[in-house]
């Protein structure tokens, strides 16, 4: 038996992780536009920079290894195999955790504000050409 779009198999699971970046793009895009969005991402940037200047200076790992920990600190994944050894580091790490994981929420916030936006965007507009080519039809 062959598959549909719309059935289980690979084509479908495909098919539906396209239409997922398509719209997290359209979203991103949306979102850029806010300048909220736009600070909240710059200042998570100016973020994950300092603090992976800062455990490569402190903690003395790789550039990528202080970046990995920053990130995966700010997500709140906590892996375990990496931690600062360092006291000072142990209380960088606190502060940055409390800022970046806040930073994390807001632009998530702010990304899923600008995906139910850009979704009731499009069904709006669906919709108001549904309607007009409906009257078409009914007038004809």
């Amino acid at each position: 038996m062959r598959p549909t779009l719309r059935g289980e198999g690979y084509g479908a699971g495909v098919f539906g992780l396209v239409v997922m970046f398509v719209r997290i793009g359209s979203a991103l895009r949306t979102a850029w536009e806010r300048p909220t969005f736009r600070g909240t991402a710059w200042t998570l940037a100016l973020l994950w920079t300092s603090a992976t200047f800062f455990y490569s200076a402190q903690e003395r790992w790789g550039v990528l290894d202080s970046f990995y920990f920053a990130v995966c600190t700010g997500l709140t994944i906590g892996y375990g195999d990496l931690a600062p050894a360092t006291d000072l580091g142990k209380v960088f790490t606190i502060l940055y955790g409390l800022l970046a994981v806040g930073m994390f929420a807001a632009l998530a916030t702010q990304l899923a504000q600008a995906f139910t936006t850009t979704h009731a965007d499009r069904a709006a507009r669906f919709k108001a050409r549904k309607g007009k080519a409906k009257r078409r039809h009914d007038s004809s």
